[in-house]
């Protein structure tokens, strides 16, 4: 058997049908909200964290934490930048994933209390995989390898259950970062919001009222 297919194999019979399930519900979960939001906005992104909001007074833009330059230092985020680069690129029709600070907000998301642990370890695992098929075709790490060979290599992941349901994952999670609040890491200044012409809801979130300091009350 080829060895990248091989891989794929594995990464999937790496997981049990309980693991497989519970992912597949967690994803059909976050996308219904997704479908629910677009109903009833007419937006065609919105994200599941935009249904939570804080007290603020404030309507003006506020400050984000600028967390993406020292959070790139360090694997596996500017891994997962450069995959959420693949699926997000600047196209020049809009903002991209690295505009989007879409590689803050999957930290965000990932470093939640409320996230399902499997998932986290799922999401996280899959830089391995994605690592060890670059290794196996490009003798490189993904990071390593040139845009085309990128390109080639999700293009080769999405081929399988495991590696198609990870891909869907990171790009919902980059539609998330494209309209959740600054606050959590992504969408700096606003830019998803002013790209797609979109009002925010009101009141804002502020540190101290965010939407899991909330859950903890």
């Amino acid at each position: 058997m080829d060895k990248s297919k091989k891989l794929l194999k594995n990464w999937g019979s790496s997981l049990s049908p309980a693991q497989h399930e519970a992912l597949d519900t967690n994803l059909e979960r976050r996308q219904f909200l997704h479908s629910a939001c677009k109903a009833t906005t007419g937006l065609a992104l919105i994200p599941s964290i935009a249904l939570f909001s804080a007290c603020n007074e404030k309507t003006e833009m506020q400050p984000e934490p600028n967390l993406t330059q020292n959070l790139l230092q360090t694997e596996p985020w500017p891994t997962f930048a450069a995959v959420q680069l693949v699926l997000f690129p600047e196209d020049g029709n809009g903002p991209s994933a690295a505009d989007l600070n879409s590689a803050a907000y999957l930290h965000f998301v990932l470093t939640a209390d409320d996230t399902d642990p499997e998932q986290r370890d799922f999401i996280l695992k899959g830089i391995d995989w994605l690592n060890q098929l670059a290794n196996t075709e490009f003798k490189l790490n993904f990071i390593s390898v040139s845009p085309e060979q990128q390109q080639q290599l999700i293009q080769t992941i999405s081929t399988s259950q495991s590696g198609e349901r990870w891909l869907s994952y990171l790009l919902l999670y980059i539609f998330e970062s494209l309209l959740s609040d600054p606050i959590y890491g992504g969408n700096p200044s606003g830019i998803g919001w002013q790209w797609l012409q979109h009002q925010p809801g009101f009141p804002r979130p502020r540190p101290g009222t965010t939407y899991p300091e909330l859950q903890k009350r």
